[in-house]
């Protein structure tokens, strides 16, 4: 499944929402959001804004508007 989940990403160069993903491969977003933190925290994929920038290097997560109305993406570490 992971590997099912790393190919939606190949090439998507602005990335995925939780919800996108979700629905691609029919599965509960709990579920994809597990997979998600386990993948950013290996440093297979990067979380990012809906502005494209890095939010774990933002400092202001907790306070963003943005990710609260469009939430992160992410996309493939190169």
């Amino acid at each position: 499944m992971l590997t099912q989940f790393l190919s939606l990403l190949e090439n998507k160069e602005d990335g995925m929402s939780l919800f996108e993903i979700s629905r691609l491969m029919n599965a509960q977003p709990s579920a994809v959001q597990a997979m998600l933190e386990l993948l950013v925290q290996k440093g297979r994929l990067v979380e990012v804004g809906p502005d494209g920038k890095v939010c774990a290097s933002c400092g202001l997560e907790s306070n963003c508007r943005l990710l609260a109305v469009k939430g992160k993406r992410y996309i493939l570490c190169k």
